[in-house]
């Protein structure tokens, strides 16, 4: 245990907050940039092993050279005193295991969104030729910002022509480990697509696709066993994102996903198109060629006698046609001398400039230098006024045949589009239409908001329905979700103090309840819930528990002198006494006791608060009753 231990003299090990097979994780305060980060520290058992050594350095070496929002950032290495250690950032949230744990199935909508900032993780990854290899969600922080971010590149190793996963090295979770992993082959980037394929499917229904009772069982299951779509434990998903996570887990690594770029686009399409058939196989272009094998035949020989009898007839054939080919050939070569003639002699013109010309002004200056305009294609162009010339071809200064043709593309000016409704989408999915409609996205304000859940867009400028210019930005206001405060003391307070003070706060006082007190004055605040310093929502309750008072003894008089049993034998009697608290309208039994009738005149003392009713029983009917001030 290095807990208060400070590493290189600068790094405090303050607590545990994770552990693995390879290492344990503390919270650290770094002295020197008076921060809080991670430190994962290599287990004491593997320091001496040469080959785990080798593994968490390379941990270090390959996630050290990655930077993205969607990646646990690495901010130092070090070693002392045979204490291997990465120096991480310290993410507040929790592991997506732990987010499907309690949320059992996630949305489709936030789980594309999570997928979606996963895959970039991994794309960023890959265009470093890193491979993860351990894609599963205890290896993914979801921060208290609803923010992805893919941790633990413990066996992620350089992409290579020689990269193969031995089966007894492979140390991620056999629930998400790809086909090809499990038996031992070659791995790339669409291994991690597989297991990201995996997490997703888990997102949506939770649970995993293919379990056992043994690793072994899981792992054969990856490799042959028949895949349950997600769509049929969850029918709420769109039919496109079941499509998009069959591809992901298609057991040929070769009829996945070429890489994240694609992925990502089509997760971002099902926003727009949630259920439609657009997820397509792809084919890798860089693929090996393959070469179709020879197909032999028993007729051979035959074939080759009758290409001999026909050889000779062949020889004469080729003979008339070499003629033929002369003759055409010659005439050909004239019609070309006579052409080439008549070409070079008609007058040369140098293209003039009608970019950004009115198009009725361009055809005429054209047709004033003997060209021919010619209207090639109208397109939106958000830089070009309307019916205005965007190029031509060929361009300002080249030289041609006069009557020659210049073809011209014309605007249609900024194309005009209608504003759709982002209000109640998330954040992300709202960008992904803006994008796809070919809006700029223009500012984004975060604001608590009481109606709208966090991440969620609650108003937008321009407005629904507006036609406004593609190209355009658009500005967003997302929710941060209701506003919370931290809850005051006001424990030792009246309840006139505490009303006000909660107030104060936009605060309300919840529940009141009474107890009696040693410590407290009647109608004195005891406890509170929330406890002060939590952190609660505007508007909310805060229970409360009043004091009665200080508990004092006082004597009630029970006179069994002129006391006559039904039983006139019975020799004693059960004596119970109650008391009702007006506060809380409560009934409490404070004594209960058996006497001899022959004691006569009684003092029983009682412990109380305040003024109550008593009530004197005798084997269970009532003797007297009264008031009694405490």
């Amino acid at each position: 245990m290095l807990i208060g231990k400070t590493l290189s003299n600068r790094y405090e090990l303050i607590e545990i907050i994770g552990q693995g097979g390879m290492a344990i994780v503390y919270k650290a305060k770094d002295k020197l940039l008076n921060r809080y980060v991670a430190l994962k520290v290599l287990r004491q058992e593997f320091t001496h092993d040469e080959q785990f050594i080798k593994k968490f350095k390379r941990e270090s070496q390959s996630a050290a050279s990655l930077s993205h929002q969607n990646i646990v950032s690495i901010y130092d290495v070090g070693v002392e005193e045979n204490i291997q250690y990465i120096v991480m950032e310290l993410v507040r949230g929790k592991t997506l295991k732990e987010y499907i744990k309690e949320n059992k199935r996630i949305d489709w909508k936030k789980a594309i969104n999570i997928g979606i900032q996963i895959a970039s993780a991994l794309g960023h990854a890959h265009k470093n030729h890193i491979i993860h290899r351990d894609i599963k969600p205890h290896n993914i922080i979801i921060t208290q910002e609803g923010i992805a971010k893919v941790t633990d590149f413990g066996i992620a190793r350089a992409i290579t022509s020689s990269t193969v996963t031995q089966v007894e090295d492979t140390m991620g979770s056999v629930h998400y480990l790809s086909p090809e992993q499990a038996r031992g082959g070659f791995v790339n980037e669409k291994s991690d697509l597989y297991s990201l394929g995996i997490v997703m499917y888990e997102m949506i229904t939770g649970e995993v696709p293919f379990k056992g009772e043994t690793s072994v069982a899981v792992a054969l299951q990856h490799i042959q066993g028949e895949l349950t779509p997600p769509k049929e434990k969850n029918d709420a998903i769109p039919e496109s994102l079941n499509s998009i996570i069959l591809k992901l887990l298609k057991k040929t690594p070769d009829d996945r996903y070429l890489n994240t770029t694609y992925l990502i686009n089509d997760l971002n399409r099902v926003f727009i198109e949630p259920n439609s058939s657009f997820v397509e196989d792809y084919f890798d272009d860089d693929a090996p060629t393959q070469i179709n094998p020879v197909i032999k035949d028993d007729n051979n020989n035959k074939e080759k006698n009758v290409k001999d009898n026909k050889k000779g007839k062949n020889k004469k054939v080729k003979l008339v046609l070499s003629l033929i080919g002369i003759f055409i050939a010659a005439s050909l070569l004239g019609a070309l001398v006579f052409y080439l003639s008549s070409y070079f002699g008609v007058k040369e013109i140098e293209v003039p400039n009608v970019e950004n010309y009115h198009i009725d002004e361009a055809i005429k200056i054209l047709k004033d230098h003997n060209l021919e305009p010619e209207i090639a294609e109208r397109k939106y162009n958000n830089e070009v006024e309307k019916d205005f010339v965007i190029s031509q071809d060929p361009g300002e200064g080249r030289t041609i045949k006069e009557n020659q043709i210049v073809k011209l593309i014309v605007s249609n000016g900024p194309k005009q589009i209608e504003m759709p409704s982002l209000i109640g989408k998330f954040e992300i999915e709202a960008i992904n239409i803006l994008d796809n409609l070919g809006f700029q996205i223009g500012e984004i304000k975060y604001e608590f908001n009481d109606d709208f859940e966090n991440s969620k867009v609650y108003d937008q400028s321009p407005k629904e329905g507006i036609e406004i210019e593609e190209g355009r930005k658009v500005d967003l206001f997302v929710s941060k979700g209701k506003e919370t405060i931290s809850t005051p003391n006001i424990v030792g307070k009246s309840l006139e103090e505490a009303k006000e003070i909660l107030n104060s706060y936009g605060l309300n006082i919840g529940d009141i309840k009474y107890e009696a007190s040693e410590a407290h004055d009647k109608d004195y605040v005891i406890s509170q819930e929330p406890k002060a310093k939590d952190q609660v929502q505007k508007n909310s309750e805060v229970n409360i528990v009043l004091s009665k008072g200080k508990i004092t003894t006082k004597n009630i008089e029970v006179d069994l002198t002129n006391y006559i049993p039904n039983d006139e034998e019975k020799q004693s009697v059960v004596i119970t006494i109650e008391l009702l608290d007006y506060q809380d309208n409560t009934l409490n039994k404070v004594y209960e006791k058996q006497h001899y009738i022959e004691e006569g005149l009684l003092n029983i003392p009682v412990k109380g608060t305040g003024a109550q009713f008593y009530t004197v029983k005798i084997d269970g009917k009532k003797f007297t009753d009264g008031f009694i001030s405490f």
